[in-house]
This record gives C-alpha cells, structure tokens and sequence, in this order.
C-alpha cells in the first residue's frame, strides 16, 4: 500500500519506546536444499493441518508454494515465529498416525506405501511423504514389507513433523506487522501518549498484532475511532 515507518518516527522523536516491525501473517520461506528435497514438483497442494511453535498452535490449511509453505495455519503462525526457530506439522490431526499404519499392515497386506497414505493425501504428496518422511524410499514398496518400527517412526513424523525454515517472504506479502509503539506508553482509552498531550497513535503504528479474519481491520477502526472522540 506505499505504507512507511512516520508514525515510529514520530514516536521516536517524542522518547517513546518502539518494537522493531517485521512481517507477520506471511509465508515461511525454507533454504534450497529443503525445497528440493520436500516440496518440489509440488507447488498448489494444501492439506489440512496443526501447525505450532513457541507454544501457539492453529489448525487451518497449509500450500506448498514454490519458496516454501503458506496458507492460513502458515500465516497466522508466522506472527510467532522468529529466526532460528522450528516449528511442527501435525499432518493428520485427527489420528494418531502410527496405530493407523499398523492397523493397514494387518490389513491391506500388499497395498503400497503411497496408496495407504493416498487415503488423507494426494498422490504426489503421498510419495513425497513415504519417501522422504521415512528417509529410505519406501513409496513403492508393499505396507506388508516394511518394519513395523519404520512405519512407527512414519506415523510419528506425520503427526510431529519438524521443520526450520529459513525466513519469510518478508514485507511484500506480509498481511501486516508485528512491532510499534509500545503500548504501556499509551493510554487504552484514548491511545493518547503518555508522554506528549496531543498526540495519539492508532492503528498497526501501535504494536497491536492480530490473527486472520478482520481483526486487524477491526482493531485499526476501533482505536482511531478512540482516538477521534478526544481529538
């Protein structure tokens, strides 16, 4: 939106104290290596999931994109991460992924790998899934044939899979921004300054951050309406 830093600027030039901005509500980006070895080939996909870090969780959609991984549970756990952290994937959240592949070994005794997983994923990601998840290839080989202790671990990697990205798309695609005007410097009923009489900061100047479904937008009205009834 053309947006800048004038508010902190002004903040800064009154004494007040400011968190650092950076991006949030924005996809996580993740090295080469990893895109290789991962997400490649598989750009579009989404699947339903948990995604957590630094004790926050959200279960939404992720999409594997070109760069990494986005959609609303990506989006709404960015705002928490920071760099050098990993976070966890719970890619079937509604089972526990081990018990249910030990069941299918006693059941579908030749089926493949891939197929099983082809129950909750697409094609393309089951294989990726069996093969990289496991670390040893096993998309094509018969459920029957493999080590019960191997399709354990699979199953832990399903419901507990960690990644490290290596950053976020960054300002051109974040939604908005975690930092500002430190709020203890304000008063919540006025968002006027504690320390210059007159001026108020309203908005994402202020280091208020919230999830996805408007309440960014809620919360940019809603403070400079404060603000408007003691201007």
């Amino acid at each position: 939106m053309g947006a800048t830093d004038f508010g902190l600027q002004i903040a800064k030039q009154f004494g007040h104290k400011s968190i650092n901005f950076k991006p949030a509500l924005v996809p996580l980006i993740f090295s080469q290596t990893d895109i290789e070895y991962y997400f490649k080939d598989l750009s579009g996909l989404s699947v339903d999931a948990v995604v957590a870090c630094n004790n926050q969780s959200f279960r939404e959609r992720i999409l594997i994109t070109h760069r990494g991984i986005s959609g609303p549970a990506i989006l709404q756990i960015s705002s928490y991460w920071q760099k050098g952290d990993k976070i966890t994937i719970n890619l079937l959240p509604d089972l526990d992924a081990s018990d249910w592949l030990l069941a299918m070994q006693n059941t579908h005794l030749k089926t493949l790998l891939k197929t099983t997983l082809s129950t909750y994923f697409s094609k393309r990601l089951a294989t990726r899934l069996a093969d990289t998840l496991t670390d040893k290839n096993l998309a094509n080989t018969s459920i029957n044939q493999i080590k019960k202790t191997d399709l354990s671990d699979l199953g832990k990697q399903l419901n507990h899979w960690t990644l490290a990205p290596s950053g976020t798309e960054g300002m051109r695609t974040a939604e908005v921004c975690v930092g500002g005007v430190d709020t203890r410097e304000l008063s919540s009923k006025t968002m006027e300054s504690n320390r210059q009489q007159g001026l108020y900061f309203i908005g994402e100047t202020v280091d208020v951050t919230g999830w996805l479904g408007g309440y960014n937008f809620q919360w940019a009205w809603s403070s400079g309406w404060v603000a408007g009834q003691y201007v």
